[in-house]
């Protein structure tokens, strides 16, 4: 982000160089949208997609009598639930430079469980029949619903507004600058 101005006055021109500096680090606003990332991916995985709008499809009965008693869908080993909500596990990716956020997970059926596999890629329900081979389906664990995403925006424009604040409370005399919506 930037912006031009002119001034005759040394103090006010450090001042809006300083503010100007400070738009560059978003860093409180992205660790906020972390946070609440790992909680979607929480929600996700409690209710099985449904927090999503896109309920997982069920286990396929020979899953189901495979697994031990008590692991939901997609949570066989808490492998994948923890490298999405865990910063310290393995597998969790999460990388900021304040400008961007990147986060995730490196395990590498990740993928496949977002968008299916073989027969089930991109399917959220598989028709079951012979001879349709192997099939995952869709089971989307990253939803990023409008409401989300408008928080996400939400977060930013507060940690901007709070610099603006700061920037009018500190360094202009105690006037507090006009906050367009």
């Amino acid at each position: 982000m930037q912006f031009s101005y002119e001034v005759n006055s040394e103090t006010v021109e450090q001042t809006l160089k300083s503010f100007q500096n400070s738009l560059a680090d978003n860093s409180p606003a992205l660790k906020l949208i972390a946070n609440d990332f790992r909680e979607m991916i929480s929600e996700q995985f409690a209710s099985e997609g449904a927090a999503g709008g896109t309920p997982w499809a069920g286990l396929a009965p020979s899953t189901l009598r495979a697994r031990r008693a008590g692991f939901g869908i997609l949570n066989s080993t808490g492998a994948l639930l923890a490298s999405l909500t865990d910063p310290d596990s393995a597998g969790h990716v999460e990388e900021t430079d304040g400008q961007s956020l990147s986060i995730g997970s490196s395990v590498p059926y990740a993928l496949f469980d977002q968008t299916g596999a073989g027969r089930g890629f991109g399917l959220a329900s598989i028709p079951s029949g012979p001879g349709l081979g192997r099939r995952l389906p869709m089971r989307p664990i990253l939803v990023l619903t409008e409401e989300r995403s408008a928080a996400w925006v939400g977060m930013v424009e507060q940690g901007l507004s709070e610099k603006a604040r700061v920037l009018g409370g500190r360094e202009l005399g105690g006037k507090e600058l006009p906050i367009a919506n």
